[in-house]
């Protein structure tokens, strides 16, 4: 199984709405699903850290 990288939110957002479905089936680790969720998790959460970094200017700021 691979996994293409996350370039875009849309991509992101499509990862992320594949993620809760496979979750919320709860699949086995191991398994095919539970596999696959690990891997898409994987993926969203390198889109996170290059993409969706904290402002801590901002939040100190509040």
């Amino acid at each position: 199984m691979q996994v293409a990288p996350i370039f875009t939110e849309a991509d992101y957002r499509q990862a992320l709405n594949e993620i809760r479905r496979l979750v919320a089936a709860e699949p086995d680790l191991g398994t095919p699903d539970g596999e696959w969720v690990e891997a898409l998790t994987s993926a969203a959460e390198v889109f996170e850290a290059g993409h969706h970094l904290l402002d801590l200017a901002d939040i100190a700021a509040r």
